[in-house]
């Protein structure tokens, strides 16, 4: 009986390791830009009352995957990607309060090793990156090519004309460290698509058994809004009515870079990898009302820190994740720092130990903290397994002389979620501006869509969106009485005018299990509930590097331009103008003396 009784656990045991997948050989993570929550047409099933736009093909990898639901980023692109790339939260990094713009000195510090450096680096991936950037270009050693991956082509600003891709009067766009010219006038989802496309064919044709990582991402559904007209026609214009002109390009943009993900996915297949690749999908922020985004049901837009600004439409599908996972929705807590270590740890095997490029970088963060992510990868690859976080940041903007402030007098803004609770304290954005389009947008030849300066969607009232009905008919939710403070009240340091769009000055908790959508304030109900989340907060304020840019991070001096030729027509470019003048070099220094 004892040995028959071994030899059965012997047995389960075999059974139990032969039912968790291999890891994958090859990755392919996207980001879409300002991608609303529900703007996905599998969202429509889990969601009533939405109408988004047709999305087949990346319905077909959320639907035989894992639909992750609760899974949070940063409430702006700048600070979600220097999290993702470092694993950090974009408080510990300086990237918490604002975009990086083209010639702003300010880069994800340059001491911090990214995924692509420890992927390819550490464990011999072959890495490249496609389209935005947006995590600094001070100088050559804050661009992709420099920063671990292999190979790079795309735009280093926050945004760009999708077809010039002209940003003020200086073109941006890159093919590792010489400018692309051919780009002109290529719609920036197509360049990006095909050139993913070409370089997988050739890494798979010149080595079969390279481990490739392939960071995609677009600058689609970011504005400008623009798109071949095409995407407009048929599906679009039947689904959205014509006086919503906005949300009618919004949808063309969405299908083209659905029609992205279907060609991309189709030369996986034709290469014969697509079973080892593994499909990860995120939002960088919240979607924006006024160009067309859609967060229904959730509560706030990009930049504020209700969930409709850091709850992100999100899946993991493909190689590794274990077959009895496929097709269900996990509503374990996650947030975008945790792909890093998830990926290079967890699927890579490689350890998280070596934080440091070891590189000189005179103006670099000294301090270097552990990661604020962790390993997921068993709740994927594994049946049974949890979260490893019961807690996230979601927004910490304060400084360095009020770090020590008590927990009740945090300036600026915090917002965290611990377990079912989520807590928003200080100024927390609204902007009700961003729900109402307010005039034209510009046309450009390939979008002939005419955007009347009257047009007016209907105004969000306290940041909820209203969900957009194919009806047209528009109602957005109105809160209780209690559930919302317009302006100041006097508990924060607090010169906020009550129509700036902010509800400022106050405390807000939320059980965002129950109460998705925000609407019911339950700090004075619960109190001591309030008191243990803002002693979480104050934690990690008082380990927040100070300053709005956290010194000595920016270098400060003068700030970048165009260079003065190189683009197509004779047009400046946008290059890094710092340090060694030589690319290849990879200059950190940017000590601007």
């Amino acid at each position: 009986m004892l040995i028959l009784a071994l030899a059965m656990l012997q047995v389960a045991a075999t059974t139990t390791a032969a039912t968790v997948p291999a890891p994958p050989k090859h990755i392919v993570f996207l980001v879409i830009d300002d991608y609303g929550f529900g703007d996905a047409s599998y969202k429509r099933a889990m969601y009533n009352e939405t109408a988004p736009p047709p999305t087949p093909n990346i319905d077909e990898l959320a639907l035989n995957g894992i639909r992750l639901e609760s899974h949070y980023v940063n409430k702006l692109c700048s600070p979600s990607r220097t999290s993702l790339l470092s694993g950090r939260y974009a408080y510990t990094n300086g990237m918490d309060d604002g975009v990086i713009i083209d010639g702003q000195n300010v880069d994800l510090p340059l001491n911090l090793r990214t995924i692509g450096d420890r992927l390819s680096q550490d464990g011999g991936w072959m890495t490249s990156a496609y389209g935005k950037w947006d995590a600094g270009m001070t100088v050559w050693g804050s661009t992709p090519t420099c920063r671990g991956f292999d190979h790079f082509n795309g735009f280093y600003s926050a945004a760009s004309d999708y077809y010039s891709h002209m940003v003020g009067s200086g073109f941006d766009y890159h093919n590792n460290f010489e400018t692309d010219v051919g780009a002109d006038q290529v719609y920036t989802t197509h360049k990006v698509t095909r050139d993913v496309q070409n370089w997988i064919t050739k890494k798979v044709k010149e080595s079969g058994g390279a481990k490739t990582f392939a960071y995609v991402a677009h600058e689609a559904v970011h504005g400008p809004l623009e798109v071949p007209l095409s995407y407009v026609k048929g599906q679009c214009e039947e689904l959205i009515p014509a006086d919503r002109p906005s949300r009618r390009i919004y949808c063309g943009m969405v299908r083209a870079v659905d029609e992205s993900v279907a060609n991309i996915t189709r030369t996986y297949k034709e290469l014969g990898i697509f079973n080892s690749t593994l499909f990860i999908l995120t939002g960088d922020n919240g979607g924006i009302p006024i160009v067309g985004g859609n967060n229904y049901p959730l509560r706030g837009t990009k930049a504020t820190t209700f969930e409709g600004g850091v709850r992100s439409i999100a899946f993991v599908s493909g190689a590794g994740i274990h077959p009895d996972l496929r097709g269900t929705i996990s509503h374990e807590l996650m947030h975008l720092t945790d792909w890093l270590p998830t990926i290079v740890e967890g699927i890579a095997g490689i350890s998280l130990g070596n934080n440091t490029t070891g590189r000189p970088c005179p103006t670099c963060t000294r301090r270097v903290a552990p990661l604020d992510g962790v390993n997921q990868w068993k709740m994927f690859n594994q049946l049974g397994e949890k979260s490893q976080r019961t807690e996230v940041l979601l927004d910490l903007q304060s400084t360095a002389k009020n770090k020590n402030a008590s927990v009740t007098r945090i300036p600026g803004s915090g917002a965290i979620r611990v377990g079912r609770w989520k807590l928003l304290h200080g100024h927390v954005g609204v902007w009700p501006g961003m729900c109402t389009l307010r005039g034209p947008y510009r046309e450009s030849p390939q979008s002939p869509i005419p955007i009347l300066a009257n047009t007016t969607p209907p105004w969000c009232p306290f940041g909820w969106t209203p969900p957009p009905r194919a009806d047209g008919l528009f109602e957005a939710p109105q809160p209780p009485p209690e559930s919302i403070h317009w302006g100041c009240k006097g508990k924060l340091p607090c010169n906020t005018p009550a129509n700036a769009g902010l509800v400022a000055g106050q405390t807000m908790l939320f059980d965002v299990v129950e109460d998705i959508a925000e609407r019911y304030n339950l700090a004075a109900k619960y109190p001591h509930v309030v008191h243990r989340l803002l002693k979480r907060l104050q934690v990690y304020n008082n380990t927040h590097c100070g300053g709005s840019r956290c010194e000595p991070d920016n270098a400060g001096g003068p700030l970048g331009l165009p260079s003065t030729k190189g683009g197509p027509h004779g047009v400046p470019v946008w290059l890094p103008w710092r340090g060694n003048s030589h690319p290849q070099a990879c200059d950190t220094n940017r000590d601007p003396r």
